[in-house]
């Protein structure tokens, strides 16, 4: 280990608020948290992953930050993390969508993030209120705005700018963000550049045969029977791509608590649109979800946000799979 790293790694415990013993734990490597050897990169949310994992393959020794079930959002970083993210090769990060990783990176100001809103276009985060010319329209947007005020009071820690972070809901935004992280890992491994590219390559086109299959289950359904409700609004860029009409109980926090006015917005939502599931989440509180549902006399169903990879078994085509049926059968 050369002197500059072992200065620059004591400097940020330092200025942690930590001891001399710290840097016994700096001096530890990445292995024991990264899976296998080769170029380390640092991800925190499991589309990311399943991105880095499918185009760098063995050449990529990969660290996502998140717990599987937990909520993503409310990410925290231990020392040893913070410190991974510095040393790292190669950072993937979407800005807004977990305060901890974005403050970690802007006290290194390293050249080793690759930021997601650089590739590709973000949605503004109140994109998610129901398209005009929509049936019932009224209400829907009445749900969507009832608890503006609730929503700026939401949980402090969860500030997430002004866009969505969700992007992943888009299969077409996945395969531009994959050519990006094929071109990035190219450029740190030259050597390698031929096969990240033929790798992005095949999941351009895997994402792109997932595209067309999403669109023929969901233009089955007539465009006015579209409408979903789900706990949190972590599915917009999904209803933008397929024309879908999402309707959150909360925004994009899933820790903000939705108002008696909202409640009763919703109510109106699933009486006029003839909603028969209100849909929750794993990563989530199901209770308001779970509860509301029951108060109307209708089912509650789980969709899976990907934020989290809740299953090895289950990637993220086969995910978007199963939330695609699970809308589509809502709507039977």
């Amino acid at each position: 280990m050369t002197l500059a790293p072992m200065l620059r790694r004591r400097t940020l415990l330092s200025a942690l608020g930590l001891g001399a013993g710290a840097a016994l734990l700096s001096a530890c490597g990445r292995e024991d948290e990264a899976d296998g050897d080769g170029l380390t990169v640092v991800t925190s949310a499991y589309a990311l992953s399943f991105l880095v994992t499918r185009i760098g393959g063995e050449h990529v020794a990969l660290t996502d930050l998140t717990t599987p079930g937990a909520d993503a959002h409310g990410l925290e970083l231990s020392v040893k993390q913070t410190l991974l993210i510095e040393q790292a090769d190669l950072v993937l990060q979407i800005p807004g969508f977990q305060t901890a990783l974005d403050d970690a990176i802007a006290s290194q100001e390293g050249d080793n993030v690759l930021d997601v809103s650089s590739v590709i276009t973000l949605l503004p985060a109140d994109a998610g209120s129901v398209e005009e010319g929509h049936a019932g329209e009224s209400e829907a947007e009445h749900a969507e705005h009832a608890d503006e005020g609730a929503e700026e009071e939401g949980h402090e820690g969860h500030d997430h700018g002004p866009n969505d972070p969700h992007f992943w809901q888009d299969p077409v935004r996945m395969a531009d963000l994959g050519d990006a992280v094929a071109e990035r890992l190219a450029e740190l491994s030259p050597e390698n550049a031929e096969e990240f590219t033929a790798a992005a390559a095949a999941v351009r086109e895997e994402l792109g045969d997932l595209d067309a299959e999403l669109t023929a289950a969901f233009e089955e359904v007539t465009e006015e029977r579209r409408t979903f409700i789900t706990s949190h609004a972590a599915y917009t860029y999904l209803a933008e791509r397929y024309h879908l009409h999402q309707v959150g109980i909360s925004g994009i926090d899933p820790e903000t608590e939705p108002s008696p006015q909202r409640l009763l917005a919703l109510e109106d939502v699933v009486r006029e649109e003839d909603v028969t599931t209100i849909f929750f989440e794993a990563t989530a509180s199901p209770k308001v979800a779970q509860t509301l549902a029951e108060n109307l006399g209708i089912d509650s169903a789980e969709l899976d946000n990907l934020e989290t990879q809740q299953s090895p078994d289950a990637d993220y085509p086969a995910v978007m799979r199963s939330n695609c049926t699970a809308l589509t059968e809502s709507w039977a």
